[in-house]
């Protein structure tokens, strides 16, 4: 059974333990056959998006989809996931009438492979789904460059060849859209070796590589947002993070948040211009690498 909320903000532990008991499930340490989403009051779209790729890992490695009833969901609950494709993903008929008709709505996920793909082509069409979702283009190239570099970024970095993580290879994409306050988040998730894990690229980090070891998860994010990161030492590659920050900062409001292994930094900008930072290390990883930004259009 999953808990009342899961959302990384407010109960992160909770979260994160619940997503780690499937994927340890996925995995063959446990034995997993129904999942519960009766108890569920509130999902936010970033955790919503993890829950998706943890059940599709399960479809790929389990024969036989995880069990699930519908009919007795929050209605609420059931209009987000039945928007973002869940009842596809859990093998259920679709309801004629998923919930009630709310002021924010969801994209139907995406997912993809770190293969070698057209990177402009696959970010100009998750672009036009986006500005569906709105109503409105988004003219600014910043967002078009972060969307393209989260995509090549999971490919360099997220599954190394000849390590455990390579036979994984997928990342997953949604956004949603509030109405009422035209705010615009975007989430893109792998499960990959996370941000802390790759290797740094810059000459200033190689210098304090000894030391840099030794730093929390949020501190190396925070890094590689400031220099970039690149296993290809190639100066135009490992900048999407701050394509994203340039993104986020051209609107008042905007914020981004980046969670990787078990650490989080964010930044937000406030109206009057100002850019606050927040750290936060947890016990438990997430996973993977979730990019979560938001804006207020």
């Amino acid at each position: 059974m999953l808990p009342e909320h899961l959302d990384f903000e407010r109960d992160y532990d909770t979260t994160a333990s619940h997503f780690n008991l499937i994927r340890d499930a996925a995995r063959g340490r446990y034995k997993i056959k129904y999942l519960g989403f009766e108890l569920i009051e509130e999902i936010s779209p970033a955790a919503a998006l993890v829950l998706a790729s943890e059940v599709h890992m399960w479809n790929r490695r389990i024969t036989g989809r995880l069990r699930a009833v519908h009919e007795t969901w929050n209605p609420n609950i059931k209009r987000l996931l039945c928007e973002m494709g869940y009842f596809e993903l859990l093998g259920l008929d679709r309801p004629s009438s998923p919930g009630p008709t709310g002021d924010v709505t969801f994209l139907n996920f995406r997912r993809g492979t770190s293969d070698p793909i057209d990177k402009g082509k696959l970010a100009k069409e998750l672009r036009i789904d986006i500005e569906g979702l709105v109503g409105t283009g988004i003219k600014k190239h910043e967002f078009y460059q972060g969307l393209s570099e989260a995509i090549v970024n999971v490919g360099q970095h997220a599954y190394p060849e000849g390590t455990s993580y390579a036979s994984r290879k997928y990342w997953w994409q949604s956004a949603s859209f509030d109405r009422r306050d035209r705010t615009l988040t975007v989430m893109f998730y792998d499960q990959g070796i996370g941000i802390p894990n790759s290797l740094p690229a810059t000459g200033f980090l190689e210098r304090i590589r000894a030391r840099f070891d030794r730093w929390p998860d949020s501190l190396k994010i925070k890094a590689a947002m400031k220099y970039g990161r690149s296993s290809t030492r190639r100066g135009e590659r490992g900048k999407g993070l701050q394509d994203l920050v340039k993104f986020a900062k051209a609107y008042p409001g905007g914020r981004l948040s980046i969670y990787s292994g078990t650490g989080l930094y964010r930044i937000q900008h406030g109206a009057d211009d100002t850019v606050e930072t927040v750290r936060h290390d947890y016990k438990r990883s997430i996973g993977g690498t979730l990019i979560e930004w938001s804006v207020k259009l």
